[in-house]
């Protein structure tokens, strides 16, 4: 049997859309890139606010000559990527972007152990220089009170609870996260919350470092003296030496023996 292409296109549909190649002969995942890269756009270019309703599925179905299967299938990139929400029975929704859905690719490599602990920390040095250079260009008088608040804190806790303390460490993470945050740039802060959520993959490095407190609180407090000065770049090469030191200590025998 000869088969016209107006009734081929419509055999080729009726077994799904993975099989929906039209006149074209565009395969269904070409075209729902096609839909989703329109929609991003929009979204990207506020379009389409946080909260905003995206049009329907039957409304996008009949706008673009395609099916049911292959609007869902753009629709669900855009959830992957976390630029919109689907709610069961409402539609799909822009979504109000935020740390946790920018960093979940890079915390899913580091739960998973597709980058090394070498990656991350090389990834650090190169980052939170940067970042310490901005925050000491850009601070002010109360984000700096802030800081020496949370280093006289974890002075105390290493007074009080002595070497060893994987605690302490944990209080220095919330240090490099307030430092993103005076930096006044997001990446910064999306990294440095997702590498602070996902410290534990470091359990062993955590406690290491944690015997060596007074290092750390000479080099926050030499860091607080350079960005009250506005010492920029000695404010970038102390953080710079710091995180240098701790990528150290990921490379040490000692860490593989006691891991």
């Amino acid at each position: 049997m000869t088969l016209t292409p107006t009734r081929s296109y419509y055999i080729v549909t009726m077994v799904g859309p993975i099989l929906e190649l039209g006149m074209t002969g565009k395969s269904s995942q070409t075209i729902s890139g096609r839909i989703k890269a329109k929609l991003e756009e929009a979204i990207l270019n506020r379009e389409y606010g946080p909260g905003d309703r995206l049009p329907a599925e039957r409304e996008l179905q009949d706008k673009e000559g395609v099916g049911r299967g292959t609007v869902r299938e753009a629709y669900r990139s855009l959830q992957n990527m976390g630029l919109i929400e689907i709610r069961r029975g409402g539609g799909a929704f822009v979504a109000e972007v935020d740390s946790s859905q920018v960093g979940g690719t890079m915390a899913a490599l580091i739960r998973h152990g597709r980058v090394s602990t070498r990656h991350v920390q090389e990834f650090r040095e190169a980052v939170e220089s940067r970042c310490a250079a901005y925050a000491a260009e850009r601070a002010t008088e109360d984000q700096i009170d802030r800081l020496k608040s949370l280093i006289d804190q974890m002075e105390a806790r290493y007074r009080s609870s002595g070497q060893g303390d994987s605690q302490f460490y944990k209080m220095e993470l919330n240090l490099h996260t307030e430092l993103a945050k005076i930096s006044g740039n997001p990446m910064f802060e999306w990294f440095a919350n997702t590498f602070q959520h996902n410290a534990y993959r470091f359990s062993n490095v955590l406690i290491q470092q944690a015997e060596r407190p007074e290092e750390a609180l000479t080099d926050w407090r030499d860091f607080i003296l350079a960005v009250e000065n506005r010492e920029v770049t000695k404010a970038a090469m102390i953080i710079g030496a710091h995180i240098f030191r701790f990528g150290k200590i990921l490379e040490s025998p000692d860490l593989n023996q006691r891991g």
